[in-house]
This record gives C-alpha cells, sequence and structure tokens, in this order.
C-alpha cells in the first residue's frame, strides 16, 4: 500500500530562491597580447610582476619597433606619392602648359614630316654612296695601271734595245766579213787591227743589251702586275655595291619605317596630351587616384597601430594578476603577456543550469557566501540574465554576473568559490501546496484532490504553478483555497 496524505490548499506569502556555486571574478579584467604582431619576436621589456598595481595607460611591456617604423615610414612614402599624384590630377591647366602641349604638337608633326621625307628619300635612291666611290676609285686604279703598263712597253729602255739590236748585228756582220777577209789574205794591218776593236765593241754592246732587255722585262712584270692588282680591287667593290644595293637598303628602309611609326605614335601622344588639357581632368583617373589615397591612408593608419601596438599598455588602473612571459622569449600575436584585473570592482559569476536559467533575471538580489569566510554573508543584485549557454558535462549552463556589496575591505581573491542564492520572486496571500504534491505528466503539473464518491482513485487535476521554495508551490490556476 502507498502511503499518501489529504492535506488542504492554504493561503500565505511565499518567498523562492535558487542556490548556486560561483567563482569571484574581477568584473573588469583582460588578458593582455601583442596582438599586432606580424610574426614572431622576442619580448624586448617587461616592466612590471605580478601582483604590482598600474594607472591606466602605464607601460606593461615592449618589443623592437624598429620594423614598424620602417614599414610606417614606407606607408608614408607611398601615401604622399599617391596624395601628389592626385593633386596633379586635380590641377587645371595653365595658359603656359597650353602652350607648350601645342609646341610639343607641331614639333611631333615636324618630325613625322621629316621622318616620312626620309623613308621617301630611301626608297627613291638607296644610300650606297660609299660603296659607289669605291668602285670609281678602283676604275681610276685600273685605268692609271694600264697607261702604266702602255708606257712601259714603249718607254726609253724599247729605243735602247732596238739601237743596241742593230749595233750589235751590223759589229757582227762586220767582225765577219773582216775575218773573211783575212782567211783570204786580202785584209790589210788597218782591218786586221778593226776586227779586235770590232770585237771589243761587240761584247760591250752584247753586255748592255742583255742589261738593258733584264731591265724592260722587270717594268713590264711590274705594270703587268699592277694591273692585275687593279682588276682584282675594282672586282671587290663591284661586289660590294651589289651586296650595299641588296642588304644595306632593306635596313635602311626597315629602320626608316620604325622611325616613321614611332613619329607617328609621338604626333598620337602629343594630340591627345593637349586633348587632355581641354578635357579637364577625367573622371575615371581621379576616382582611381582618390581611392589610391584613400587605401594608402588605411595602410598609414594600420602601421601606425602596428607601431603602437609595440608597446603594451595598461588599458585601465588595476593589479597584474600573473606574467606569462619574461624577456627575451619568442612570442607572437596570440602570445598571453600578462593578466590584469581591476580588483576595486569585483562580482561572483554564478553557474545555473537550463532547468532554473529562466526564472532569473537582472536586478533579483541575491546572499552571498564564501568557503574562504565561513559565517559571513553579503549581499549583491543579479547584473544581466544571459541568452547564451555552454555545454559542461552534458549539461547546459549558464554564467550569470552578480554583484558584490559589503565585501571591499576582506583579504577577498580572484578564483574564490561562492555560494550564491538568487531571490526569484515573492508573492503574498498565494494559494499554497506542498512541493512535493505537484506532479508532472506529459509535461504538464497535475494534483491530485480526493473523489467523494470514489475514495480509493483520487482525481488528477490540471494546475499551473508558480513560484516554489522548494518546500511549497504556488497554485495560479486550477485550485481553489482550502
Amino acid at each position: 500500500d502507498t502511503y499518501t496524505q489529504v492535506v488542504a490548499v492554504q493561503q500565505g506569502d511565499l518567498s523562492a530562491s535558487i542556490s548556486v556555486v560561483g567563482a569571484l571574478e574581477a568584473a573588469q579584467d583582460a588578458t593582455l597580447a601583442f596582438d599586432r604582431l606580424s610574426g614572431v619576436t622576442n619580448l624586448l621589456r617587461l616592466d612590471v610582476a605580478a601582483g604590482n598595481t598600474v594607472e591606466a595607460g602605464q607601460t606593461l611591456a615592449s618589443v623592437d619597433p624598429t620594423p614598424y617604423q620602417q614599414a610606417l615610414d614606407q606607408a608614408h612614402t607611398a601615401l604622399q606619392g599617391a596624395e601628389q599624384a592626385l593633386a596633379d590630377l586635380q590641377e587645371l591647366p595653365t595658359g603656359l602648359d597650353i602652350t607648350e602641349a601645342d609646341l610639343a604638337v607641331a614639333d611631333a608633326r615636324l618630325k613625322l614630316e621629316q621622318a616620312l621625307a626620309a623613308q621617301a628619300d630611301l626608297q627613291a635612291t638607296p644610300d650606297v654612296s660609299a660603296e659607289q666611290a669605291a668602285v670609281q676609285s678602283a676604275q681610276d686604279n685600273l685605268a692609271l695601271a694600264r697607261l702604266q703598263q702602255t708606257l712601259a712597253e714603249h718607254d726609253s729602255l724599247a729605243m735602247s734595245e732596238r739601237n743596241l739590236q742593230y749595233s750589235v748585228q751590223w759589229r757582227q756582220r762586220r767582225i765577219s766579213d773582216l775575218q773573211a777577209l783575212q782567211a783570204q789574205g786580202k785584209a790589210n794591218l788597218e782591218q786586221i787591227d778593226e776586227i779586235d776593236d770590232q770585237q771589243e765593241a761587240l761584247a760591250e754592246d752584247q753586255a748592255d743589251l742583255a742589261r738593258i732587255q733584264a731591265q724592260r722585262q722587270l717594268s713590264l712584270q711590274t705594270a703587268a702586275a699592277r694591273v692585275a692588282n687593279a682588276l682584282a680591287e675594282l672586282a671587290d667593290a663591284q661586289d660590294a655595291l651589289a651586296d650595299a644595293q641588296a642588304n644595306a637598303s632593306a635596313l635602311s628602309l626597315a629602320q626608316a619605317q620604325v622611325n616613321v611609326q614611332s613619329a607617328r605614335v609621338n604626333v598620337q601622344a602629343a594630340e591627345e596630351a593637349r586633348a587632355d588639357l581641354d578635357a579637364g581632368p577625367d573622371a575615371v583617373k581621379l576616382a582611381t587616384a582618390q581611392a589610391d589615397v584613400d587605401k594608402k591612408r588605411l595602410v598609414v593608419a594600420d602601421a601606425e597601430a602596428d607601431l603602437a601596438a609595440t608597446t603594451l599598455v595598461a588599458p585601465f588602473s588595476g593589479t597584474v594578476l600573473e606574467t606569462n612571459a619574461q624577456p627575451g622569449d619568442r612570442i607572437s600575436a596570440s602570445s598571453p603577456i600578462l593578466t590584469l584585473a581591476n580588483m576595486d570592482e569585483l562580482q561572483v559569476v554564478a553557474t545555473v543550469d537550463e532547468t532554473t536559467i529562466r526564472q532569473i533575471q537582472a536586478g533579483q538580489s541575491a546572499s552571498i557566501s564564501f568557503d574562504a569566510l565561513p559565517g559571513q554573508s553579503f549581499s549583491g543584485q543579479v547584473l544581466s540574465a544571459p541568452l547564451q549557454g555552454a555545454l559542461q558535462g552534458g549539461v547546459m549552463v549558464y554564467e550569470v554576473p552578480v554583484s558584490l556589496s559589503g565585501a571591499d575591505a576582506l583579504p577577498l581573491l580572484v578564483g574564490m568559490t561562492a555560494n550564491v542564492a538568487i531571490d526569484v520572486g515573492q508573492t503574498q496571500n498565494a494559494l499554497l501546496v506542498p512541493a512535493m504534491a505537484v506532479q508532472t505528466v506529459g509535461g504538464m503539473a497535475q494534483v491530485l484532490v480526493p473523489n467523494a464518491s470514489d475514495p480509493a482513485n483520487p482525481v488528477a487535476v490540471p494546475v499551473q504553478v508558480g513560484l516554489s521554495n522548494g518546500t511549497y508551490t504556488e497554485i495560479v490556476r486550477g485550485l481553489n483555497l482550502g
């Protein structure tokens, strides 16, 4: 048999609270790091230690600012260049600018005309004057050599040779005639002496003839060699002229064509520059230049922020709870350097599970005690009701901040365990039943009411419940007093 007890619905006042556990925290705390570092570097200085109190803006630590200063200088230089380019585009042309542009157009057009004229000259007559002069010189040299050869054939040596040949022949006949008379015994003494004289004269004439013939042969050979050399030089000059007419002409024409094209490009550029002066600043170019300036200003701002971030300063006044690095350590943007907390304003962060979080509202009063301070109780107030929880051990829990009053002079430390009783509501003249009388079936609350016609089978009556302090529960709707 199940023991049951019948009680009457009472009317009275009810105060409900939720008891939870929390931890003491500073309302304002921060774990500080060099969060704008671009890579890994060494911690240069650490000016505080755990337990030190600091003022807002005080320098706490630093890294080497040199690379960040260089980056800022480069960003400033780039910004100045972009601003100058924008200013140049925005500047209106002066009378001098227009005059200079007109002169540039005229000069470009003149040079185009000159290039076209030079091209026409090349197309009409190839420039082979040097090779033609060489051919003419070779022809002149050949004519001179042939003239010298002719002179050599008819010079005084030829006459001397003929005279000596005649003299040798005459003396030979005279000697022969005298010797014949002598053989016949008809020669007188004078004729016999003449034979010796003629023989002696003959020998001299023959020697002179041989010498003259040798000299004349050498002269003729030299003249012939000069003619041969002149012929060879003429052939070479004629070949060079033919090559120049075939090759140099094409190369010169190609260069002339390049000169004409370049001159046309210069004319177009000069005319476009002059037209730009009349049209004024180009809207697209202005927009592009302005966008470039804006972009580079952002780069400068980022570089300034990066440089400033090489010094770690206190964001608020407080106490250094711990340090996580020492000078010389390798650190990055994600490396925690120290933890700072404002110990003048403490609060308790209570952990509330998902079954009771809906009863928590900002402004509810709370009673707080600490395991480290037995027998002492402090007051507080719920600061906010969080909308987002976190899963812990399979249960969704919510962190509820609660203010702390009356503990300013106590030796409290961050992290101490706190017991928190949050007053979730009060009601007066409410209908009350024992909390154990309320049953939940199918997600609905109900109570059992005696059945006068069948006492053994009470009737289940749906009810709407209100506050509960764990002993009594408020019935909002479904039951009557008594």
